[in-house]
């Protein structure tokens, strides 16, 4: 088969992968939205910001920098990290869930007990298990299995549907519905995927020097770029619902959750071309990166116009109105949060490109310089109320789209001059043999 057909059936993967995915925690945050008080919508609003937190800090810390290891290898030696990834992971893993009952003691003058309870067992849970699910899915793609990655997804699904109709329709209460179902098709679907890898693995040996600290040493400037903006975003949760009152983090929540399909299609793009622009990034081949970026680009562009057209308002043909209503409470509100993600969305591709050149330091930079407009924003929702949270993501992504492409700039402008690509010193995960191998 030649590379085109092959890249378009996995791309076309990339996104029925990320779409069935986003769909099974769509169908949970539905469940939080709509069987949940006002107050305790915004509530669970809080956790979810907590759940992201914890979850990237993991992800980033181990599970990133080893599928980087991943890329590097041939392509039938790819999935033989998953073993060694997953198990250094869950020290960390049980540190990262800490951060759940952390938000529990902050939310408990906000609701009951029961509720806060409800919200926070579960929501350690899905710290753990659901960076490690989406890890093995990643790895899957990196592999050439994204069909495999689809059969992950379509199981989760199917278990949080499952899931969230038997506690539907049992005595449980409503608050443990949310992040229960999550928990559960989590841990289902991780088994799956999991068994799906060593499956296709057959005889083939790690034959990688993988440890916490070799992975670390870049992660931990990965965790720096991806841990700062999710800590401010969480701060700012809390300072929007002390401002403006857990309702209107409650309708902002909403909003994001209206925003989510943008996330979906820019993750389901770059299962595929995200690999393909560190490649692009470790070998300084600019006319690869830009011709591979375009592409993303012309996408996401196209997506978003499309997207905000139909689901930014409350109108009749908006199927978005009818499953959330609360999001569009707030005129207006759900469209910022669309152009928000956009934004946001058209940054991965650069900080993908940035990750292959080695430049780890330079995205924590990017992160730091850019994070702060959350609470910033955040602390103007005592006048702007539940905008404080898209008008903080829109200025996020537009400093992180300026930064990026300067450094990329910088970056090939290197490639020029540097006929060998080096990577961070610090990184230590043999990601120099990724500019030897090709992903096609």
């Amino acid at each position: 088969m030649s590379k085109g057909p092959l890249r378009k059936k996995l791309l076309a993967a990339g996104v029925v992968d990320a779409a069935l995915a986003s769909i099974a925690t769509f169908g949970a945050g539905l469940a939080g939205l709509n069987l949940l008080s006002d107050v305790d919508r915004g509530v669970y609003g809080i956790f979810f910001a907590a759940f992201f937190l914890g979850s990237i800090v993991l992800s980033e810390l181990i599970l990133v920098p080893a599928q980087v290891v991943a890329v590097s290898k041939p392509l039938a030696e790819r999935l033989s990290v998953t073993r060694r990834s997953l198990g250094l992971a869950i020290g960390p893993g049980l540190v990262t869930a800490m951060v759940a009952p952390v938000t529990a003691l902050l939310t408990q003058d906000l609701t009951s007990t029961d509720v806060i309870v409800a919200l926070a067992v579960p929501t350690a849970v899905i710290i753990v298990v659901s960076p490690m699910q989406d890890h093995v899915r990643q790895l899957l793609h990196i592999a050439e299995k994204s069909w495999l990655a689809v059969v992950v997804s379509t199981v989760q699904l199917v278990t949080i549907a499952v899931t969230i109709t038997v506690m539907f329709l049992s005595d449980v209460p409503r608050a443990w519905i949310p992040f229960g179902s999550l928990a559960t098709a989590n841990v289902v679907s991780l088994s799956v995927a999991y068994l799906l890898a060593q499956g296709h693995l057959g005889k083939v040996q790690d034959r990688t020097s993988m440890t916490f600290s070799s992975l670390a040493a870049s992660g931990k400037w990965l965790v720096l770029r991806a841990a700062t903006p999710a800590t401010l975003a969480f701060i700012s949760a809390n300072i929007i619902t002390d401002l403006a009152g857990p309702e209107a983090y409650g309708y902002a929540e909403a909003a994001r959750q209206v925003a989510q399909p943008i996330t979906v299609f820019s993750v389901g793009l770059m299962a595929v071309l995200g690999p393909r622009a560190v490649r692009a990034g470790a070998d300084r081949d600019a006319v690869a990166a830009r011709s591979n970026r375009n592409v993303y680009l012309a996408l996401m562009a196209l997506g978003g116009v499309a997207y905000a057209t139909i689901a930014g308002w409350s109108w009749s043909l908006n199927p978005m109105a009818y499953l959330i209503p609360s999001a569009y409470v707030i005129g207006g509100l759900a469209a910022a949060t669309v152009l928000g993600n956009v934004l946001i969305a058209l940054y991965l591709i650069l900080s993908r490109e940035l990750l292959g050149g080695g430049k780890a330091r330079t995205l924590a930079f990017i992160s730091v310089v850019a994070a702060p407009a959350l609470p910033l924003a955040a602390v103007t929702a005592g006048t702007t109320g539940a905008f404080a949270r898209p008008l903080g993501y829109i200025l996020e992504g537009l400093l992180r789209v300026a930064g990026g492409t300067y450094w990329l700039k910088r970056l090939y402008a290197e490639g020029a001059t540097v006929s060998q690509p080096e990577f961070d010193s610090e990184s230590n995960l043999e990601a120099n043999s990724i500019r030897e191998r090709s992903l096609d």
